[in-house]
């Protein structure tokens, strides 16, 4: 029988999927990316094809494989980490009913604010611990109830992204306490469905997937995902959970009060914490935790990295497109230029509320743009500006995640925005906080997936020995002769948001 030295996960997010091949200790052997892409079919419509995800789920599983030359009998198991707060209906043989209904789409809006209406809000946080706006799961479901009723009547199950995944894996329909948490339909403290949420909003119990801890075995690899994915039929898989658990895993801070940063497509600060604690009128993301017994406390905010990437996608098209075929990264081209600008980009803010906001605001009609601009400001300015409005946006969230009893220093980060030499230290200048970069940012989602694996398997006995077993590769101090300059302008940061909200609200409301 082959010696088990390996485990395969993956991090299905937003826009393509990484596969990583870790030995049993989380060390990334071998790795391999697809992209995929996200349709806008009517204004505020974001949707992906689900059987998109799993082809390239299967395809990167065959690439790593092959690539690393490794024996698929050597795989100890499979755990999938991936994007939450999506809605796809499917049927009762699992087949979807519609495209999946990104966690960026915005039709909901309606409902949403339905459910914010009297005290539907008060009762929804006493059962969940959480407040949904429009890019929440409950709003979604009720959407396709009022306006597909059609598709409605054929749902036997509303999957999330990753629980489609795993059924194309094991044939088991399945949900982790992590993923069941982000439906902002299941008790905290009880870790089940809650049926007094359920029955507030008239979404039915049994369209629900049973829920089970992260770290449970829930089935084996199927011999039509084994001829696809090229892994072995009857190779174990274990439940793992979303991106946001596995990211407070995966940036080594599962123990409690360790903070971590993800600074991805969208970007949040999260708390490992031994007892549920949320804000009861703008609450944080209260989510169920890799560890059975603790949660993490996530302020979310919508487009991070994602502003960055919109400013590259608009803005740099040719340099993007010359960087391409050089086998480039026009993110040095814009770090090297935000390098050039002083601090504070010649005041010149940037607000980046691209597609609504969620922590510590719960508003999506916020909206983006550029304040004080003037002659003197060229693409740098405009580069920087963007990633100072990012940070200070990240500062609002610290602060607020301060104000309800949660206290640290250090925040270990990860994501694509690690990458960069001067956004990690722009950060930490604007919050005050040192950032501890982990050795492998960009795999840290998927590290904690492998983890969670072996922790399912037998190898460890608990998500806490992750924190040792995952490096930090620098530290990055903040600078404290730009203090005061960062806080005056992040003070007006604050009040432009203020001045700005019932403009917003206004433009909504323009045909």
């Amino acid at each position: 029988m082959a010696e088990k030295k390996y485990i395969l996960a993956h991090d299905t997010g937003t826009g393509g999927d990484k596969a990583v091949l870790t030995d049993l200790r989380g060390v990334v052997i071998h790795s391999a990316y697809q992209d995929y892409g996200l349709s806008y079919p009517k204004p505020d419509w974001v949707e992906q094809d689900p059987d998109e995800l799993w082809q390239t789920v299967a395809a990167t599983t065959r690439k790593v494989i092959e690539e690393s030359g490794i024996d698929p009998s050597e795989i100890l198991g499979v755990g999938i980490s991936a994007q939450m707060f999506n809605t796809l209906p499917v049927d009762e043989h699992c087949r979807p009913l519609t495209p999946m209904l990104s966690w960026l789409d915005l039709r909901s809006v309606p409902q949403a604010d339905r459910l914010m209406e009297g005290d539907t809000p008060k009762k929804l946080f006493q059962y969940t611990g959480n407040i949904p706006t429009a890019k929440d799961v409950p709003p979604k479901i009720l959407w396709l109830k009022e306006e597909r009723p059609d598709i409605w009547e054929r749902t036997a199950y509303l999957f999330d992204c990753k629980e489609y995944i795993l059924f194309k894996l094991t044939g088991k329909v399945v949900t982790d306490w992590v993923g069941a948490s982000c439906y902002f339909l299941f008790d905290p403290h009880k870790r089940t469905w809650s049926k007094d949420a359920c029955d507030l909003l008239g979404i039915p119990l049994e369209k629900l997937p049973p829920a089970l801890p992260c770290t449970e075995v829930i089935g084996e690899v199927t011999e039509e995902a084994a001829r696809l994915s090229g892994l072995l039929p009857g190779t174990p898989v274990v439940n793992a959970g979303g991106d946001v658990s596995a990211a407070q895993s995966g940036a080594g801070a599962n123990r409690v009060g360790k903070a971590h940063l993800c600074i991805g497509t969208a970007t949040w600060v999260g708390i490992s914490a031994d007892q549920f604690r949320n804000d009861p009128e703008k609450p944080f993301w209260g989510l169920s935790h890799y560890h059975p017994e603790k949660w993490v406390i996530a302020g979310e905010m919508e487009t991070g990295g994602g502003a960055l990437m919109w400013f590259r996608d608009v803005f740099f098209q040719a340099e993007s497109e010359q960087a391409r075929a050089e086998g480039e990264s026009t993110y040095n081209l814009l770090s090297k230029l935000a390098s050039e600008v002083p601090p504070g980009s010649d005041k010149l803010i940037f607000l980046p509320w691209l597609s609504g906001e969620r922590a510590p605001v719960l508003d999506h009609y916020a909206r983006g743009g550029f304040i004080g601009v003037q002659l003197g400001h060229h693409r740098g300015h405009f580069t920087r500006a963007v990633m100072e409005g990012v940070a200070y946006h990240i500062r609002w969230i610290c602060e607020s995640l301060n104000k309800l009893g949660f206290e640290f220093e250090a925040i270990n980060a990860i994501g694509g925005g690690c990458r960069s030499e001067i956004w990690p230290q722009i950060i930490s200048d604007v919050t005050g906080h040192p950032l501890h970069i982990v050795e492998h940012p960009l795999e840290a989602g998927a590290m904690a997936a492998a983890l969670v694996v072996a922790v399912g398997m037998g190898i460890y006995s608990s998500v806490d020995d992750m924190d040792d077993l995952i490096g930090i590769s620098r530290i990055v101090q903040p600078n404290g002769e730009l203090s005061k300059r960062y806080s005056d302008l992040y003070h007006e940061y604050r009040e432009l948001y203020n001045a700005l909200v019932p403009i917003y609200r206004r433009m909504y409301q323009i045909p």
